[in-house]
């Protein structure tokens, strides 16, 4: 018996319209195409199966959750087997796997009256199980090696979405608390407030938080940056600056985010020191899994394989010039970072 106000065919189509703009700007033409097209075959054969059980009772709204369910994992999915340059032919194997085990693992959960919460845990646990084997099956059958596995285990869309959506979202809350202080710190001034409200919230916030440095240098030296800004902007530096209590009126997070902006905006030194990179180099080697350092430099020169062995055993003459063993050493740590 269908399910009541549950229409698999139209949640589908409306699902897969809704994965093209949220892809990200690096995954090529034919590659969205396919994310777009999966999404939708995969959401419409849930849905169908789900409205034709006859063994199980759902609603609409719980059938909708389970379809989701797979249009969204699938899609996270689907980026990271990209992302990882597989084969496009075992790209359908890995995801099939991956959307059959978050049908199974949700229906059950739901029919176990289990909460929202609860769900989203377990399927994500058994979506990261399932990925896994299937990676594990390609690996045993010789279609990829231990370096093109960590590199798929490496690459997790959703985190990287999930932490885009918290930076805005505290990112909005800093400027709205920051535009709040700053009219309060200005109430006395009517001038003043009338030119700080013609502003953005970043842009006060760079000012209160630019003060603040301000209070700590030398007269000369303050003057001196201070002549570098318009008039008005100047003005509302100094009467900032003038305030005894700046520093505790700024909430800690929003002032450490504006000194941390200040901080990045300065020139950084172009002289790159060679003994700093080795010893740097040298550590990250040390403090490290050997096997993962092999699998990220397996592919690189001769050069560069001897470079970083050489460096970890102590020697500190190397023909690479400084500024690639930087890039080197970076990207090292980059790549054992992300594992």
């Amino acid at each position: 018996m269908p399910i009541q106000g549950f229409d698999y065919k139209a949640f589908a189509k409306n699902l897969a319209e809704q994965v093209g703009p949220a892809l990200p700007p690096d995954i090529a033409d034919p590659d969205r195409q396919y994310i777009v097209n999966t999404v939708h075959n995969f959401c419409y054969m849930a849905g169908e199966a789900l409205a034709n059980d006859t063994k199980v009772t759902l609603d609409a709204n719980q059938a909708s959750i389970i379809t989701q369910l797979i249009g969204e994992w699938t899609f996270h999915k689907a980026i990271d087997i990209i992302r990882s340059n597989i084969d496009p032919q075992f790209r359908d194997g890995i995801l099939q796997k991956v959307a059959f085990t978050i049908f199974e693992i949700a229906k059950t959960a739901t029919i176990k009256n289990m909460s929202q919460g609860d769900i989203l845990a377990i399927v994500e646990f058994q979506v990261k199980k399932a990925y896994n084997e299937a990676l594990d099956e390609l690996k045993n059958r010789g279609i990829l090696n231990d370096a093109q596995v960590q590199e798929a285990l490496s690459h997790s869309n959703i985190d990287e979405m999930t932490q885009q959506q918290a930076e805005l979202q505290a990112q909005q809350q800093a400027q709205q608390q920051a535009q709040q202080q700053a009219q309060q710190a200005q109430a006395g001034d009517a001038s003043g407030n009338e030119y700080i409200n013609q502003m953005n919230n970043t842009r006060i916030l760079k000012l209160a938080t630019f003060a603040i440095v301000l209070k700590h240098l030398p007269p000369e030296k303050r003057q001196s940056l201070i002549e570098r800004f318009d008039e008005k902007d100047a003005a509302v530096l100094l009467d900032y600056a003038a305030k005894e209590d700046l520093e505790t009126s700024l909430d800690p997070n929003i002032l450490a985010k504006g000194l941390k902006e200040i901080k990045n905006s300065l020139p950084k030194s172009k002289k790159i020191n060679p003994a700093r990179i080795n010893k740097k180099l040298y550590n990250i080697v040390k403090n490290s899994d050997i096997s993962k350092i092999s699998n990220i430099i397996g592919k690189e020169r001769k050069a560069i394989r001897d470079y970083v062995a050489n460096v970890s055993s102590g020697n500190k003459n190397s023909p690479i010039t400084p500024r690639i063993a930087d890039i080197i050493c970076n990207h090292l740590e980059e790549k054992l970072t992300r594992r």
